[in-house]
């Protein structure tokens, strides 16, 4: 959708998806480290005809918690 998230973002969205506490520490960002970097699907949809199905990061964290949980129970 060429949206992207923050790591932050994506922690805190995990966090209340799992009900864990996930431990995690805030640094500067590193000398060369761009300040943004967003995906794209564009190559697989070309090659693979694949399409994201879900845009809203905690929904995609919820279907790949239940997968997760499902293959590790």
């Amino acid at each position: 959708n060429g949206n992207g998230f923050s790591v932050k973002e994506v922690i805190e969205a995990a966090r209340a998806v799992t009900g864990k506490p996930i431990p995690a520490v805030a640094h500067d960002r590193r000398p060369g480290d761009p300040p943004a970097l967003v995906g794209s699907g564009d190559k697989a949809r070309k090659v693979l005809g694949w399409n994201p199905q879900y845009a809203d990061l905690k929904l995609i964290l919820q279907h790949a918690w239940v997968w997760h949980q499902k293959r590790h129970a």
